[in-house]
């Protein structure tokens, strides 16, 4: 009997939301289907319904071009909490059908065609099920594509198209080099310089050199040519999946709250993290297990290209305020039975940290446990991570400060569990015009909540390098002849010669920067506000920012 050829083993299905943005921002804010809804991010649109696009609106608009173009559309803001929240708990409906799927972004999943050989007749009838079951649970429209690496499916999803076995290489030749957009990664800057090059498909680019291409562009640039090359990671060797690595939790009283059970997370992923770095790999797949109090679980894979204890966090927070939300409109949360492990609906159930995504059987009947409507509002009584694709780092494999690091993770994570989140912060920035504004301090390992969105455009706003001491102390500023220095719209009055310290010291000004007016707050009579900024080097080598505000010199930063 001949061997089944490569070209048709490990092919994956993946199925996408069109425009999933709009879809579930209109789910969040209930809206009707038929409503035109654009999403706003940094002041662009970044996506739009059909409706929205039928009136005109289209990608990379501003939010008064959207208006213009179609006055009845919703715009609203981006929100990467509802997006991930809702495709969580929406995706229930294959927990019993398929034994493996990963939730690869929001509104976009893999699921491994292996996993779907012995419970369908082909590839089209599988296709048919798993999205004839996901619109009627769901009610959202999914584009199917089929290829033999989860970034040709990605693309070939995007095009409603299935690649025949053998052909995925001559797919991607075809891609313009933009769909490496597709994947996740910083590609922008690349993709501006393999176009500069006349790279204009990934073809071009596979035709290259491999290590041509790692020399000049290095590990990102590599990564580029193997996915236009049809190249998937190299399968695990079976030592690797031996080893056994999960962390679970076990919480004293149910809960419900988000912050509570991200604590928990990042406790939990820093020790799983700690673990994989210590065997010198790298994770790219996360399975997140939830146990309820009533005994119902849940099950989800997630695929994350930067692994972090904060990306956990996030997953976690997400997939739990899905499953809540849909198990108390009783269409979703049903996993599997009260032991929290016959859940269907991804690998890594069996506490082995199997390579691919789930070792589980396709043809396996499981429990579905207690009904979505029995969930006991009491909350999640247990966590658990595991460690559900393994693969080896680009670059170096272990980091010399890797000890160290795990000894500052433990003290910080202990200090913020006795003196609470607050007791340990980082700094951030947001948007705003003076030091003071742009300060924003985060909880340590919490994603930063910026008042001001940092990605606006701030005229006349202080560039880097910033102060690296922000103050607002009054001070003098003397021209030569001994007067005060006075600040107009035009700029100063004399050249500043000395600046005198509110302890009495009196330094000689010996270089100085052109003075700029700033005007904020004008729109709101109590918050207005009119500054002249100015950079001065004293005698003793300091650098430092004055302001001068209703007549009155402040040193507002340092920057020595």
């Amino acid at each position: 009997m001949s061997a089944e050829p490569e070209t048709d083993r490990g092919r994956i299905l993946v199925l996408t939301v069109p425009d999933w943005p709009t879809v579930a921002a209109a789910a969040e804010h209930e809206l009707s289907p038929g409503t035109p809804v654009a999403v706003l991010h940094a002041g662009r649109v970044i996506a739009a319904n059909a409706p929205a696009r039928a009136a005109g609106i289209a990608i990379g608009s501003n939010k008064r071009a959207a208006n213009y173009r179609c006055p009845e559309a919703q715009v609203l803001p981006w929100d990467e909490d509802v997006d991930n929240r809702h495709f969580s708990g929406g995706v229930g409906a294959l927990e019993e059908l398929v034994a493996r799927f990963t939730l690869l972004a929001p509104g976009t999943l893999a699921i491994p065609l292996d996993a779907l050989r012995h419970g369908y007749a082909d590839e089209a009838a599988a296709v048919e099920a798993l999205i004839s079951a996901l619109v009627d649970s769901t009610g959202w429209e999914f584009f199917p594509g089929i290829a033999a690496t989860v970034f040709a499916a990605r693309i070939a999803a995007g095009q409603a198209r299935r690649v025949a076995p053998g052909k995925t290489v001559e797919f991607l030749a075809a891609q313009p080099i933009t769909a490496l957009t597709h994947t996740e990664g910083k590609w922008t800057e690349l993709i501006d310089v393999f176009v500069q090059l006349g790279l204009h498909t990934l073809g071009a680019l596979a035709a290259l050199d491999a290590g041509d291409v790692l020399s000049r562009f290095g590990p990102l640039g590599r990564h580029a040519h193997d996915l236009a090359s049809g190249r998937a990671q190299a399968p695990l060797r079976d030592h690797i999946r031996e080893e056994s690595l999960r962390v679970e939790r076990t919480l004293e009283e149910p809960t419900t709250r988000s912050d509570t059970l991200g604590f928990l997370a990042r406790q939990l992923a820093a020790d799983l993290l700690g673990r994989v770095r210590s065997s010198g790999l790298v994770c790219t797949q996360i399975t997140i297990d939830l146990l309820a109090a009533g005994g119902q679980s849940s099950s989800r894979t997630w695929r994350i290209e930067d692994m972090s204890e904060n990306a956990i966090a996030d997953r976690l927070r997400w997939q739990a305020e899905g499953w809540l939300a849909g198990a108390g409109r009783g269409s979703a949360g049903r996993g599997g039975a009260g032991d929290g492990t016959a859940g269907r609906g991804n690998a890594g159930r069996s506490g082995s940290a199997g390579g691919s995504a789930g070792r589980g059987d396709a043809d396996g009947v499981d429990d579905p446990g207690p009904d979505a409507e029995d969930f006991s509002a009491e909350g999640i009584t247990a966590l658990g991570l595991v460690a559900a694709e393994l693969t080896t780092p680009l670059g170096a494999t272990r980091s010399l400060f890797d000890e160290n690091t795990g000894q500052v993770t433990h003290t910080l994570e202990r200090l913020q569990g006795l003196f609470g989140p607050d007791a340990v912060l980082v700094p951030r920035l947001q948007g705003g015009w003076d030091p003071a504004e742009t300060n924003l301090w985060t909880p340590w390992q919490q994603a930063a909540t910026p008042a001001r969105t940092p990605e606006a455009p701030w005229p006349g706003a202080l560039r880097a390098p910033r102060p690296t001491t922000v103050d607002h102390v009054p001070v003098d500023v003397f021209a030569a002849g001994g007067g005060p220095v006075e600040a107009r719209p035009s700029g100063l009055a004399a050249a500043p010669s000395a600046i005198r310290f509110p302890t009495g010291t009196t330094e000689a000004i010996v270089d100085f920067s052109g003075s700029w007016p700033i005007e904020s707050g004008w729109w709101d009579p109590q918050r207005a506000t009119y500054r002249t900024r100015l950079q001065v080097v004293t005698e003793s080598g300091r650098a430092l920012l004055l302001s001068r505000e209703s007549g009155q010199w402040y040193l507002t930063g340092r920057y020595c």
